[in-house]
């Protein structure tokens, strides 16, 4: 897999994490993730914290993954393209949580909102729901999740 493809996998996998960092994701997959986000973490800290440069951007990106993500994976994307095994690692990584556990996010940027739901489930397993709504007017009712069964 490409250093690029990689980055942008790490930086999907931690935002959410860093984001909610004190608090528990829901049922086992949740924290299965949770685990997995945080070993990836380290292995990322341990690895670039040594390059004062890469220390400001993983700071910056800790701080407010959303804002950072974009320097954040350009960081990653530089270094695990000079260090194959790093880029192995945390592909795989990736690789397993997608493959354990659903992530759903969904963004509405929306003007005029009447009546919106961001995420409407009868039943998800396990797993995170992200949803991020900025709305200018609303007129009407507006929920972010309704979920009928998480775990």
């Amino acid at each position: 897999m490409d250093p690029a493809t990689i980055a942008a996998g790490a930086a999907a996998l931690l935002a959410p994490y860093l984001k909610k960092a004190g608090e528990e994701f829901a049922g086992e997959a949740g924290k299965y993730v949770q685990e997995k986000a945080r070993d990836l973490w380290r292995k990322i800290r341990a690895k670039l914290d040594g390059d004062p440069p890469a220390k400001v951007v993983l700071d910056k990106f800790e701080a407010n993954p959303d804002a950072h993500a974009e320097e954040f994976k350009a960081k990653v994307e530089e270094k695990i393209g000079a260090d194959k095994p790093l880029g192995d690692q945390i592909s795989a990584d990736v690789a397993d949580v997608k493959a354990k556990a659903p992530y759903v996010r969904v963004v509405q940027r929306i003007k005029e909102a009447q009546d919106v739901v961001g995420v409407r489930a009868n039943r998800l397993k396990a797993g995170t729901v992200d949803v991020e709504q900025p709305i200018d007017v609303v007129k009407g009712k507006v929920v972010g999740a309704d979920i009928g069964d998480i775990g």
